[in-house]
């Protein structure tokens, strides 16, 4: 070939094409020994896992049953401290919507003067409630 001369080639060079590895004798055994051992890694990961996760949600559920005790007896510690001003509120919790409720009522004619959240607040929330299982993916 002269130096100007391109050469076209359809084949990779020799020195790109290699012929593969030859097979080990042990590797074809060997292969499902470590697929074993890595399924039992896998195993033995997940049940640990598993494990810490129900501790944790123990816990969690004892803190909130906890926290809904502490938030119950300071509703009571208010109601109580409240009853001494001649304007009457009442602290309480709505249970469909799980929301704090404040009432100020008048306490020579036993009116209600004022809700917080309002009925139409509570009515909401407790609609939007129920389709958290059609709007999301998981129910919380």
């Amino acid at each position: 070939m002269a130096s100007g001369d391109i050469s076209i080639r359809s084949a990779p060079p020799p020195e790109v094409v290699r012929a593969t590895p030859p097979a080990q004798p042990g590797a074809a055994s060997a292969a499902p020994v470590e697929a074993q051992a890595k399924l039992e890694a896998t195993k033995t990961f997940s049940q640990d896992m598993n494990q810490q996760l129900a501790s944790r949600k123990g816990e969690s559920i004892g803190q909130i049953s906890e926290n809904a005790v502490k938030l119950d007896e300071a509703m009571a510690t208010l109601n109580a401290a409240v009853k001494k001003v001649p304007t009457a509120l009442h602290f309480s919790r709505d249970d469909s919507s799980r929301r704090f409720v404040v009432q100020v009522t008048d306490t020579n004619t036993g009116e209600v003067i004022r809700k917080l959240p309002g009925d139409a607040v509570l009515r909401m929330s407790k609609q939007l409630d129920s389709l958290k299982g059609v709007l999301f993916d998981e129910v919380f």
